[in-house]
C-alpha cells in the first residue's frame, strides 16, 4: 500500500509541476503579445535601460541609454559614443 502512497505523490509533484510551468507559460506569451502592442501603439519608443552609476550617455535623444565607460558604441542603439577625454593628473605621496 506505501508503493501506491508514493505513486500519488509522485504523481502530484509532477502536476502541481505542470501547472506552475502552464502558469508561467501564459503569463509570458501575455507580456509578448503586451509588447508587441506596444510596439504597434509607439514604434519609436524604447523600454528605459537600467541606470548605471558610472558610464557614457548615449548622444541620441531618443534613446539616451547609460553605456560602460569604456564602450565605443552605445548597448541599445549602437550609436558611436562621444570618447572621454584625457586629463593629466598629479599624483601626490601620501604618509
Amino acid at each position: 500500500m506505501e508503493w501506491a502512497l508514493s505513486i500519488l505523490v509522485f504523481i502530484g509533484v509532477i502536476a502541481v509541476t505542470a501547472v506552475i510551468f502552464c502558469i508561467w507559460m501564459v503569463v509570458t506569451i501575455v507580456r509578448l503579445i503586451l509588447r508587441g502592442i506596444g510596439a504597434v501603439v509607439a514604434p519609436g519608443r524604447l523600454p528605459p535601460m537600467p541606470s548605471a552609476t558610472r558610464g557614457l550617455v548615449c548622444p541620441n535623444d531618443r534613446c539616451r541609454a547609460v553605456s560602460p565607460a569604456a564602450a565605443k558604441f552605445c548597448r541599445r542603439c549602437g550609436k558611436e559614443l562621444p570618447q572621454a577625454q584625457r586629463v593629466s593628473v598629479r599624483r601626490a605621496a601620501m604618509w
